[in-house]
């Protein structure tokens, strides 16, 4: 795998200075899969020692959050699904969705939209879900202020398949998001707790400097259980994915 980005420096001449997303320029490689040929648009990959599940469908997916973009130092070089990134085109990165998923991306702050396919991984950054092309900034509206506050909205319907196999003593956390204020966190938790979920737990990182709180709805021994328990909390966490 590539070296992930460095934060991206404000290019006063050029204008084309994204927010600083850390991203994966190339598709990487599955981690610990036995040898199990995996769908490469839903391939599990490891980013910063953390291992991502892509979902299996993107049937149904409505998710609203921070939206950053990148553009010329990845121009020109390869996406997660081998295409030539081109940072004028309108595409997006995101971390679980399957590559190659067709969206809606609203700016809720003006309204404007666009429909882009995903075909990127990343960003890795704080709370954001979802890193546009330069072009696709441009036509939301967001390249003056890096980060906007999006909706995304699948126009998806497959369902991909995948085979999977479970790594003896390998555990598999369902993650349901990350809290810079911790009474946020707190209340998720307990949540949580009150829904059944006994081994949800919260743990504190440091993430570019930023201190965040991560809740957890449970850790498992199969992929299969994490599985389930995302599919129960889909509804009420529409952003929850495992990790391992």
């Amino acid at each position: 795998m590539r070296h992930l980005a460095a934060l991206f420096a404000i290019s006063v001449l050029l204008a084309l200075a994204g927010c600083g997303p850390k991203h994966v320029p190339s598709t990487p490689p599955a981690s610990g899969d036995g040898g199990v040929r995996f769908d490469p648009k839903t391939r599990p990959y490891t980013v910063l020692g953390k291992t991502y599940y892509p979902l299996q469908s993107a049937s149904g997916y409505d998710e609203i959050g921070l939206a950053s973009w990148y553009g010329a130092d990845f121009h020109g070089r390869k996406t997660a699904n081998g295409q030539t990134y081109n940072m004028y085109g309108v595409s997006a990165a995101h971390k679980t969705l399957p590559l190659g998923t067709r969206v809606r991306v609203t700016n809720l702050e003006n309204d404007r939209t666009v429909v882009l396919t995903i075909n990127d991984r990343g960003p890795f950054v704080n709370e954001r879900i979802l890193d546009l092309s330069y072009g696709a900034a441009r036509k939301l509206g967001t390249v003056e202020r890096g980060v906007a506050k999006v909706r995304v909205t699948s126009l998806t319907t497959e369902v991909v398949p995948t085979r999977l196999k479970d790594t003896p003593g390998r555990l598999y956390h369902v993650r349901v998001g990350a809290f810079a204020v911790r009474d946020n966190a707190l209340r998720v938790h307990r949540q949580l707790l009150a829904s059944g979920y006994s081994g949800a737990n919260i743990t504190v990182v440091d993430r570019d400097g930023q201190m965040l709180h991560i809740v957890q709805a449970g850790s498992f021994k199969t992929r299969d259980q994490a599985e389930r328990v995302m599919e129960a909390l889909k509804r009420e966490f529409p952003t929850c994915y495992i990790i391992s």
